[in-house]
């Protein structure tokens, strides 16, 4: 039976900065994921000005590939309008090749890699034992599941998990605008929205609520004036309902930290990551050095409620009036939420 100080099932951008993070600290351990890189992932692949500063400084000199936007552009049912350019420019990248850097960047440092899908874990003789589909063992002192929102470790820990909002998007050629679209309606259930984030290569135009269906996904696409072509989804699981284990973490989408206003994944992703490298090391519990962030989701979900509501569409209409308060606000979000507070 192979061992290892921490095996980590996912290779995604959780996966292998918590792999990095380790590596350089001295950690024994292995990734594994079921998948052949480069991949590709369902997501818009904004980075934010945050994100951006926070993996600079986790993973200092990383090269990827990414397209620079600085414009933004909201509406609201049709109705209400608003456009700004930001301060801070965001980063579009294409999540098949970004992630691969990621993982690249970690093997460089000497991580190991091996392709092989998990299938269970339990614990044995006072260490995690893990069950990969080949019928391999592998033992560990710790478990992180970094394997996104269907998460099979994390179901090894809550077989009934639910599974999450489903978010659709299909790419299409590129506009020639160089900005990004955010459509927010009442129409969509709570938490919806359509969005074009347009990347070197192409647009990637999506959508996603708690009711989303194919056929509601292609409905808003045709709203949108966006033909019908080859679409794709995912879940995104946005709850931390799961029980707490001290030797098997959960990061990144595994462990429901999508921010529960917006979904978006990285900067939390990389967070959390970084929180779990952290309790490794030093020997504290991750539900301790991830408590900021565990509070930010309840947070999150309050705002969220709020947010899409009546009363809160009835503020976002009178905003688009005042571009210049919704791009302070962006701004505020950007700083207020950076590598420094942990």
């Amino acid at each position: 039976m192979k061992h290892v100080d921490v095996l980590i099932v996912g290779a995604g951008p959780a996966g292998s900065v918590c792999g990095y993070l380790l590596k350089k600290a001295g950690v024994d351990c292995l990734v594994v994921d079921h998948a052949t890189f480069p991949r590709d992932k369902v997501c818009g692949g904004g980075l934010s000005s945050k994100t951006c500063r926070l993996l600079d400084q986790l993973v200092p000199g990383l090269h990827y590939d990414y397209n620079t936007v600085g414009h933004i552009r909201l509406s609201i049912d049709n109705k209400a309008h608003c456009e700004f350019d930001t301060k801070e420019p965001l980063r579009i990248v294409q999540r098949k090749h970004f992630d691969h850097d990621l993982l690249k960047q970690y093997i460089s440092v000497g991580g190991a890699f091996q392709q092989a899908a998990f299938e269970r874990f339990e614990e044995q003789n006072g260490q995690i034992v893990a069950r990969l589909k080949s019928g391999e063992e592998i033992a560990c002192r710790y478990l992180v599941g970094a394997d996104g929102s269907n998460s099979r470790v994390r179901r090894c820990l809550k077989p009934d998990t639910e599974r999450g909002i489903l978010a659709m998007e299909q790419y299409v050629e590129k506009s020639g605008d160089n900005g990004v679209d955010v459509v927010l309606s009442q129409s969509y259930d709570t938490g919806g929205y359509f969005f074009r984030f347009p990347n070197k290569a192409f647009d990637v135009v999506g959508f996603g609520d708690v009711s989303t269906t194919p056929e509601k996904f292609r409905k808003v696409m045709q709203l949108n004036n966006i033909a019908d072509g080859k679409a794709r989804g995912a879940f995104i699981y946005l709850s931390n309902d799961y029980p707490m284990h001290d030797h098997v973490i959960l990061i990144g989408d595994a462990g429901g930290f999508a921010n529960r206003c917006t979904c978006e994944g990285l900067f939390d992703a990389f967070r959390t990551a970084r929180n779990a490298a952290e309790a490794i090391t030093s020997g504290r519990s991750f539900r301790e050095v991830n408590a900021p962030i565990f509070r930010k989701m309840k947070k999150e979900e309050r705002l969220g409620r709020v947010f899409f509501s009546s009363f809160g569409f009835a503020i976002l209409r009178w905003l688009c009036g005042h571009p210049g308060l919704v791009r302070w606000a962006f701004e505020a979000k950007m700083k207020r939420e950076t590598f420094f507070k942990k």
